[in-house]
């Protein structure tokens, strides 16, 4: 997706990774610009920026967790406030949505997970026989005539499970990756990427006032006004991976800057995309919704639909919330007469997300693996979800992904 957080500690100030011809550019925020969050907390002491690393948590939570070993009750509400919004950017990335994703937070997810020990079992069986009961009541989409090539519905990891003795079958969370097979390495990657970006999206993040929301409001135009469901989809790892000069690339485009100059990017697609955008624009308004730069943006979306006909619209870092560490975070309620309740979103890192949860679609990372197929067996889910009366609820019973928080995941 876009902006990557990274968790891995450095004593080094850190670095973000951008495309070629890049360059970082740091700047000092101004008090006053910061104003408009409704975060009032006490800023931390100043220190090098570090991606998100374990150091990028608040003293508050680092003092939290230093009690929990003091009878604390995990019940009790953390009120943290961590994140704040700015109008001015703090980092200039020339293109492409690809701010690290922190690797290890392994010191607080332990922490932290100590306190529920004797109730990850239940949490766990719960899950499983939710979703089973879930998988049993969905019926096939009559809609699914309609599309040319039928995938696979995450109804059959069962069948196909244990036609390939999938070792993952009972897994509690095996859903998060909608490939019905799928290697455990990458699973447990996917897994840890995950849970961290809701640690931090509910721990840390803190939503930004309604006045900033409302002088970031935007009014999206539709291809068919009749569709009543709509679907954000990122960008980066998520359709293509842009690649660096060493890389071999599928595809080289001219990207048209602001000044009128130009630039070649280097790209991979990642598989089943363009059949995946046409077939999904049958049932919701698409739009992509990136961190990356308009012009970079536009340079791939011109590529992937030259005649306009599946993605309504493009929003761009400039439309996103950018926190104090850096962040871009895509705050679904700065367009205009949208329904979250008609709504979800596409991303392969959960923070992106942050603010809408209940909405949000965690995508297995994709860089340039070309067997990748899950796009194919995401579309049948969000086929299904499109019949729903309430898409956020529907989202919410299936991936249920605040019991990942707690969960503790095997190394």
């Amino acid at each position: 997706m876009d902006q990557t957080l990274n968790f891995k500690p450095s004593p080094k100030s850190s670095y973000f990774r951008s495309s070629p011809g890049s360059k970082l550019s740091f700047q000092s925020e101004d008090d006053r610009e910061t104003a408009l969050s409704s975060d009032f907390t006490p800023k931390p002491k100043p220190k090098p920026l570090q991606g998100m690393t374990t150091t990028t948590f608040s003293p508050e939570i680092e003092e939290t967790f230093k009690s929990s070993n003091k009878d604390v009750d995990v019940k009790k509400t953390r009120n943290t406030k961590l994140s704040r919004f700015s109008t001015q950017r703090i980092i200039t990335v020339n293109e492409g949505d690809k701010d690290e994703e922190p690797e290890q937070i392994e010191k607080e997810i332990q922490q932290y997970q100590i306190l529920y020990t004797d109730i990850i079992d239940d949490q766990a069986k719960t899950i499983e026989e939710q979703m089973k009961k879930m998988e049993e009541k969905i019926k096939v989409s009559p809609k699914l005539n309609k599309i040319k090539s039928k995938p696979i519905s995450m109804r059959n990891f069962q069948k196909i499970g244990e036609s390939k003795q999938d070792k993952l079958i009972d897994h509690p969370f095996r859903h998060l990756i909608f490939n019905p097979t799928i290697q455990e390495e990458i699973f447990q990657k996917h897994l840890r990427i995950t849970q961290r970006g809701l640690i931090y999206s509910k721990r840390c993040l803190k939503g930004p006032s309604d006045q900033f929301i409302e002088k970031k409001k935007i009014s999206l135009p539709k291809i068919n006004p009749q569709r009543l469901n709509t679907i954000f989809l990122d960008l980066d790892e998520t359709f293509v991976h842009a690649c660096l000069q060493k890389e071999n690339s599928q595809i080289k485009i001219n990207q048209i800057n602001d000044d009128g100059s130009q630039n070649e990017i280097n790209i991979n697609i990642r598989p089943y995309t363009q059949y995946f955008l046409q077939e999904l624009s049958q049932f919701y308004t698409v739009y992509i919704y990136t961190a990356s730069s308009q012009a970079y943006a536009s340079a791939i979306i011109n590529f992937l639909d030259p005649q306009k006909q599946y993605i309504s619209g493009i929003l761009h870092r400039t439309n996103c919330m950018e926190t104090k560490n850096g962040f871009f975070i895509k705050d679904l309620r700065i367009v205009a007469d949208l329904d979250l309740n008609k709504t979800l979103i596409v991303d392969n890192l959960v923070h992106s997300f942050g603010l809408q949860i209940e909405n949000g679609i965690p995508i297995l990372e994709w860089n340039d693996n070309v067997d990748d197929v899950e796009l194919k067996y995401l579309l049948e889910y969000l086929v299904d979800a499109s019949e729903q009366p309430n898409l956020k609820e529907f989202n919410v019973a299936h991936f249920q992904l605040e019991k990942l928080i707690d969960y503790i995941i095997q190394q």
